[in-house]
């Protein structure tokens, strides 16, 4: 009996330090690939090199997360412009390089979502983002997300619960996870500005150049467009556009067909030729000379 409790005594002296191990390994990431639970969360884990090799999508152009092999997920890059099969770069901030912070980004299909080391960022609270930036000016401050569809700088929050955003701002259900998008709506706006809609029920006050056509009603064969740039926040450029092109009717007197869009024409030697917020510009040498946002 004493020899097995002396063998006993061992076993359990031995094993107690595992679970003290495994704790630390996983609070630094060090786990290794697919453990601690990470495609439980929907979220793609980080394969090692050699899991990386053994698959043949990995890296490859991918429309849609059906084209990549498990556990990869496609996710379309707007760095490099095209979609790829990939796995996570981090699974946290420990594992990236300085200046950099470890934040989730939507695959194709929204889920599942892969993690990437990505710049922190100068965008505040309310203003436009990019979900992979290359550098900090496209990226959210400490403590940011950029979320949904477009792209906003939003606190995390939680639906439903009191103060979970400050005035202005309202708790949206959004990829990679819900954050507090601004609502200019109940507020309103500073004089000169409008209050302009967004999707996924987000507004901003903006000042507007070019036809407010969210206050009208654009043609059966227009759209209204809206357009903003992160080099200016605070601005859009707005108008019923009409669609052109192979079928239908040709653009009315001073407009050309350019990108499927009736687009105003313009004379590059007549100053001030666009109107406010606008500038003449050809963008290829055979493409006619339009009025484009000036940003």
């Amino acid at each position: 009996m004493t020899a097995k409790r002396a063998v006993l005594g061992t076993v359990v002296a031995v094993l107690l330090p595992v679970p003290l191990v495994l704790l630390f390994l996983e609070s630094r990431g060090g786990m290794g690939p697919g453990r601690g639970g990470a495609e439980a969360d929907g979220v793609v884990p980080v394969l090692s090199h050699e899991e990386r090799r053994a698959r043949a999508t990995y890296h490859r152009d991918c429309e849609r997360g059906s084209d990549c092999e498990a556990p990869l997920a496609c996710v379309t890059d707007p760095r490099v412009w095209v979609g790829y099969c990939t796995d996570s770069q981090c699974m946290s901030d420990v594992q990236c390089p300085e200046g950099q912070v470890c934040r989730s980004v939507a695959s194709t299909e929204g889920r599942p979502l892969v993690r990437y080391c990505i710049p922190k960022g100068a965008r505040h609270e309310g203003e436009r983002c990019v979900p992979l930036p290359s550098t900090r000016e496209e990226a959210c401050a400490e403590g940011l997300l950029c979320g949904g569809g477009q792209g906003w700088c939003g606190r995390p929050c939680r639906r439903g619960e009191p103060g979970a955003c400050a005035d202005g701002f309202f708790c949206a259900d959004v990829t990679p996870e819900p954050i507090c998008l601004p609502s200019c709506r109940a507020q309103g706006c500073a004089e000169g500005q409008q209050c302009i809609r967004f999707d996924e029920g987000a507004s901003a006050c903006a000042n507007v150049y070019g036809s407010q056509c969210q206050q009208a009603t654009c043609l059966p064969d227009s759209e209204c467009r809206v357009l903003d740039s992160l080099s200016r926040p605070g601005s859009v450029w707005m108008d019923c556009v009409r669609k052109c092109g192979e079928g239908r009717p040709a653009c009315p007197s001073g407009s050309v067909c350019y990108m499927w869009r009736c687009q105003p024409s313009c004379d590059p030697h007549v100053p001030g030729a666009c109107g406010d917020g606008f500038r003449c510009e050809q963008l290829k040498p055979d493409k006619p000379w339009v009025c484009r946002p000036d940003w």
